[in-house]
């Protein structure tokens, strides 16, 4: 659900004065959802909690000094707790037993967490290597938020295949 809310919410807050403090409280949430539900296995949750703990420094390191490195140590923390996250899921929805309604929604919970995953890859890719992406009208260079916008677009329409159109890999 937080997945969820973080996707829908995200179009109304991008023209916001404080459009990335709203996307980073509801991304918390997620990371919040997400190491609660590894609560039961005490190693897992202690390593997402500090990944977590990571992910928001990092992140505040974007809101305090809107530096492109700041862009990188936060991206690449961001790829590697959702990855974290996604094994974690994935791990339990490929495990032995029943398929029930719960493996369904975590197998949709990877599937939504790998185009998010992605977006951040390519954000650090475009910060390393400017013009990576062509697109009909300009990738947003000063909009972090308009640029993630983006960006999670492009991750998806590569996920579902449905082609690329408006951005396309340069």
């Amino acid at each position: 659900i937080t997945i969820l809310l973080l996707f829908v919410t995200a179009p109304f807050v991008v023209s916001l004065h404080d459009g990335i403090l709203i996307m980073n409280v509801i991304s918390v949430t997620v990371l919040v959802a997400g190491s609660y539900a590894l609560s039961e296995r005490k190693y897992l949750f202690a390593i997402a909690v500090v990944l977590s703990a990571i992910t928001v420094a990092g992140t505040g390191l974007v809101l305090a000094f809107r530096q492109p490195w700041a862009l990188l140590v936060s991206s690449s923390s961001i790829v590697v707790l959702v990855a974290f996250f996604c094994v974690t899921i994935l791990s339990y929805v490929l495990g032995s037993g029943r398929v029930t309604s719960d493996k369904i929604f975590a197998a949709i919970c990877v599937y939504m967490l790998l185009g998010y995953c992605w977006s951040f890859a390519y954000s650090i890719l475009l910060e390393l290597q400017p013009g990576s992406f062509v697109s009909n009208s300009e990738l947003v260079r000063n909009d972090y938020v308009g640029r993630m916008m983006q960006l999670r677009y492009f991750s998806f329409t590569t996920l579902t295949t449905v082609g690329y159109g408006d951005i396309v890999p340069h």
